[in-house]
């Protein structure tokens, strides 16, 4: 299955640049992660924790018809961390949970990210993938 339009143009984009533009990319999608909204701050022990990343990453999902919005806690001395949940967010909100649960784990190969970055920060993007597809497997069960 194809991935999603928004997320499909980020890969493109990535899979066109260089390894050190790739990690410039990223530090310039950490600055556009927004920071959690003040509604949710009181509510941060109850977002998914992604315990894979040695970054603490928190993230919560809300549908709102039948798409999902995500949203992260990440601190922001970890820009590459906050690059990929910006991308994966960028890429993903407004996506119905059956888009989101359709994403290959390893689409980042389409992008090069292998070459630009460590199997263990490869390894926390699909584990923030793998925690957003649980989210949307909760909201899909939920829905019925």
């Amino acid at each position: 299955m194809a991935l999603p339009e928004k997320l499909q143009e980020i890969v493109e984009d990535f899979s066109f640049a260089n390894n050190q533009e790739k990690v410039e990319m990223l530090v310039q999608y950490s600055e556009t992660l927004p920071d959690l909204p003040a509604w949710l701050e009181p509510e941060r022990d109850k977002m998914d924790s992604v315990p894979e990343c040695m970054t603490p990453v928190h993230v919560f999902g809300q549908t709102e018809g039948g798409c999902l919005t995500f949203h992260f806690d990440i601190p922001p001395m970890s820009p590459t961390v906050r690059g990929l949940a910006a991308i994966l967010s960028e890429g993903l909100n407004g996506c119905t949970p059956e888009q989101i649960l359709s994403v290959p784990a390893d689409f980042y190969l389409q992008m090069g990210l292998q070459d630009a970055l460590s199997h263990q920060r490869l390894n926390g993007f699909s584990a923030i993938l793998a925690h957003m597809k649980q989210i949307a497997a909760r909201e899909l069960e939920n829905a019925k």
